[in-house]
């Protein structure tokens, strides 16, 4: 299902390709968050893009990953969103919201 390749999201995080000890934490992170938005819009975007999900779906997802691997506690000092700013209106045109 992984959408973006983890060497991508490494250049996106600012993690060295060649730094290896977080590869299961960011991996993890984006396991997650493909799940979080396949929740969100559901759809089943496999089925609806299978040359590769939108551009903004993809970039909503680095946005979680992102968020999450910088903030890895539950409550942090300044941190209100529960999604980064952008990710709810990139992801809006995609959402189902029938039955």
């Amino acid at each position: 299902m992984t959408q973006i390749a983890l060497e991508n999201m490494k250049v996106h995080l600012g993690v060295p390709e060649d730094d290896l000890g977080h590869d299961s934490l960011i991996t993890g992170y984006m396991d997650a968050a493909e799940d979080h938005v396949l929740r969100h819009l559901r759809r089943d975007l496999d089925e609806e893009f299978p040359e590769g999900w939108p551009s903004s779906v993809l970039q909503a997802i680095r946005l979680l990953v992102a968020h999450w691997y910088v903030n890895r506690e539950a409550v942090a000092p300044g941190v209100m969103a529960e999604v980064p700013y952008g990710v709810k209106a990139m992801l809006a045109p995609y959402r189902e919201f029938g039955a």
